[in-house]
């Protein structure tokens, strides 16, 4: 399932976020370290001073389109699906901001030579194939043998 999120499909953005992160850490890492430990005011100004002086890059449809591509040349057509992670990514890229613009995605995939076939396996044909596997599988599993009643153990924490 292809994820959107920017520093999955873009090696600038990839960079961009972890130099971020790092900026982050510098200005205000609790709690022994960073620039301005118990000044918040100063780390976030710092922070937005840094930020405005680089830009995030932008990510389009058309860089996660070459991302499924990619993925399709590794793992095959019926191995490869969409999954977007909009609900775990801070920023979508460019043009797939939500579900309602996965036809231009799909679109850009056929305008580089996709069949419908294709793009069907990509858009949900894949994902009811495994399902329906998935299913068969616990069929036999649970005709062949009773669900486990067994436990975890979890070490206590020191």
């Amino acid at each position: 399932m292809v994820n959107f999120y920017p520093a999955y499909v873009s090696e600038a953005a990839n960079q961009w976020m972890a130099d971020h992160a790092a900026e982050q850490t510098r200005y205000n890492s609790p709690p022994y370290a960073g620039l301005y430990i118990g000044q918040p005011e100063r780390a976030k100004a710092a922070l937005e001073a840094w930020e405005a002086a680089h830009p995030q890059p932008v990510v389009t449809l058309s860089e996660v389109a070459d991302h499924v591509e990619h993925i399709r040349k590794i793992a095959g057509i019926d191995n490869v699906g969409i999954g977007s992670d909009f609900d775990g990514i801070p920023v979508a890229p460019k043009g797939l901001e939500a579900v309602d613009r996965y036809p231009a995605l799909l679109v850009e995939l056929m305008r580089r030579g996709w069949t419908d076939a294709d793009v069907a396996k990509l858009a949900g044909l894949n994902v009811l194939r495994v399902m329906e596997q998935a299913e068969q599988v616990a069929a036999r599993l649970q005709a062949a043998r009773p669900p486990s009643e067994a436990l975890l153990q979890v070490a206590p924490r020191p």
